[in-house]
């Protein structure tokens, strides 16, 4: 019932990692999430380069593990949540917020497609 679930998951962390690698700013004032999360400590892009590892962990976890219990959607549709809200808020960037590159629009669409996956294992999981 839940190898469906895992074949989506693997494909979904791979494209997480990659895009974590990518300007999701403008890159000559931003860069990756990575590298503005070495710029200082206790910034916005920390705390998404540590939603960004809990992601990809929990979806490969997930596309391992043959029996898979409810904590484990919750948890990925929670960080991908978070990570579609920093996306589309921006937090730490100012007035007025830069716009998304390419790479960052396809973040947002990869963490709102594994947002949504997540919820709909959870309900498939519940109603059985």
């Amino acid at each position: 019932m839940n190898e469906g679930y895992a074949r989506l998951y693997a494909p979904l962390a791979v494209v997480a990692m990659v895009l974590s690698f990518q300007p999701i700013l403008p890159a000559d004032e931003y860069g990756t999430v990575w590298e503005m999360a070495g710029r200082g400590s206790g910034n916005p892009a920390a705390m998404g380069a540590v939603l960004m590892g809990g992601l990809i962990a929990l979806l490969g976890y997930a596309s391992f593990r043959r029996q898979v219990t409810a904590w484990i959607p919750v948890a990925i549709a929670v960080l991908s949540g978070l990570i579609a809200v920093m996306l589309l808020t921006r937090p730490g960037t100012g007035s007025p917020r830069p716009e998304l590159t390419s790479f960052g629009d396809a973040a947002l669409a990869v963490a709102i497609c594994t947002c949504l996956l997540a919820v709909s294992q959870l309900v498939r999981l519940r109603r059985r």
